[in-house]
């Protein structure tokens, strides 16, 4: 009975370990009590037990090689190398998931290299990765040797390396679903950051990805969701991506499909109309995903935006300075149906696009109570009831990710100005919503 509550309260204790972002809901991270804690440090042996601190695993392979449903890995500081993918294939289960974190109090830090395209691949169910840092390679590519990659048509993981990656093209008993990943920066990689493929029940939260994509050949974005499958018939929220800090992802590589630049999106919920690979087909995807409480600034491509999909709610977020790259609006729906796109505050690049009406086919995309800026910009090619061009007012204007304060002053116009009846209950700190007369748009809830 001690053990057991030892190991009760070393898992309680990560529920209230300090974030300086997105933290109210890391007391849901941890609810399946682990039948087995393993540690790992840069300084251990693959030999060791990794039962304790004292002897501890050395690589992330050793780690996954030994976890079964239930298991808590714990890594602890320092700095690990990856130089070839870590495949997670073993699942957990329902009412025990398979935890990947980091030691509270610990900031583990894996730095990755050589040719490879995932550096994390999860193609298992019911998996948690918490709090660890993971840099790509991005430092020690150049753009002309990108393009010269690419004009040679070489595909490798060099130049399209990516940081964490959800299912791809499997066979369907491969398929994933019920994974999390929570509180991680993911930065600095030539392909992808975060992202998911054929996946199911997927949640990305708290996360601060940037500086990816730049020279991959295959447009990719900060974080994504690609084509989605039916775990099962729900139609209520599967995908949840909230509170993350997305900025500097960009591509500067044309996409190799159609021979331009391409994406380089901070978010970008991708084609759940269909079945992968599927060129023609609607109404595939049941379930819906919920964009909320996210700040996406200086990316290449959108802010956030949703395309060829469907069941998509983008409400309470804040952009900025979108469309670096490829002139994308910095919120909006292209070919997309059932969209509710609420409570948003889009500011403008000088000269840029708030929002876009790029809805081709689609239907029933709703817009309400957003703050648009247009910057010397063209007006919102929509306007949707009780939208607003106005100066949002933010604390520190600055597009330097170390400056930039994207609260709200107190005089802002969108404070109390979101509608009440669609909205994030707590803000990208946690702060319950509202706090007067109604919410306020964007990630922020003024105190």
């Amino acid at each position: 009975m001690k053990n057991k509550i030892t190991v009760f309260l070393l898992i309680l204790s990560i529920a209230f370990l300090g974030c300086d972002k997105y933290d109210f809901n890391k007391q849901r991270v941890f609810s399946a009590q682990g039948d087995k804690i393993f540690y790992v440090s840069p300084s251990g042996n693959d030999v060791n037990t990794g039962l304790s601190q004292s002897t501890p695993f050395k690589t992330f392979e050793k780690a996954v090689a030994s976890t079964l449903p239930g298991d808590i890995v714990y890594f602890m500081d320092g700095t690990y190398s990856i130089t070839r993918t870590i495949n997670i294939v073993t699942s957990g289960l329902a009412d025990k998931h398979i935890t990947y974190t980091a030691l509270p109090g610990s900031k583990p830090k894996f730095i990755v290299s050589g040719n490879i395209y995932d550096s994390i691949n999860i193609n298992a169910s019911y998996i948690r990765i918490v709090g660890l840092e993971l840099q790509g390679n991005n430092a020690n590519l150049t753009y002309a040797d990108a393009l010269a990659a690419y004009n040679a048509k070489t595909s490798d993981g060099v130049y399209n390396n990516s940081g964490i990656s959800i299912g791809g093209p499997r066979t369907a008993s491969k398929f994933p679903h019920h994974v999390e990943i929570k509180n991680c920066l993911v930065h600095d990689f030539s392909g992808g950051g975060i992202g998911a493929i054929q996946a199911d029940y997927i949640t990305f939260e708290g996360n601060t990805v940037y500086n990816n994509a730049w020279y991959t050949i295959y447009g990719a974005s900060g974080m994504s969701i690609l084509t989605p499958f039916n775990s099962d018939n729900t139609t209520g929220y599967k995908n949840i991506v909230r509170g993350n800090k997305c900025y500097g992802n960009k591509t500067t590589i044309p996409w190799i499909q159609v021979d331009r630049l391409s994406d380089g999106n901070g978010i970008i919920l991708d084609v759940n109309n269909r079945v992968y690979g599927a060129t023609t087909g609607t109404g595939y995807y049941t379930g819906r995903t919920l964009v909320e409480n996210n700040i996406s600034f200086n990316n290449g491509g959108s802010g956030i935006h949703a395309f060829d999909a469907q069941h998509v709610d983008i409400v309470n977020n804040t952009t900025y300075n979108n469309g670096l790259v490829v002139g994308y609006a910095n919120i909006f729906a292209s070919y997309a149906t059932d969209c509710k796109i609420m409570n948003n505050i889009m500011y403008a690049k000088p000269g840029g696009r708030v929002n876009s009406t790029n809805n081709f086919g689609g239907a029933n995309v709703i817009y309400s109570n957003n703050i648009y800026f247009l910057n010397g910009g063209a007006a919102p090619e929509v306007m949707g009831t009780n939208d607003k061009i106005a100066d949002p007012l933010f604390v520190t204007l600055s597009s330097d990710p170390a400056i930039a304060n994207f609260q709200l002053q107190a005089a802002s116009p969108a404070v109390n100005y979101g509608t009440s009846n669609f909205f994030a209950a707590k803000d990208y700190l946690g702060v319950a919503r509202p706090k007067g007369t109604a919410p306020d748009c964007g990630a922020f809830e003024s105190f």
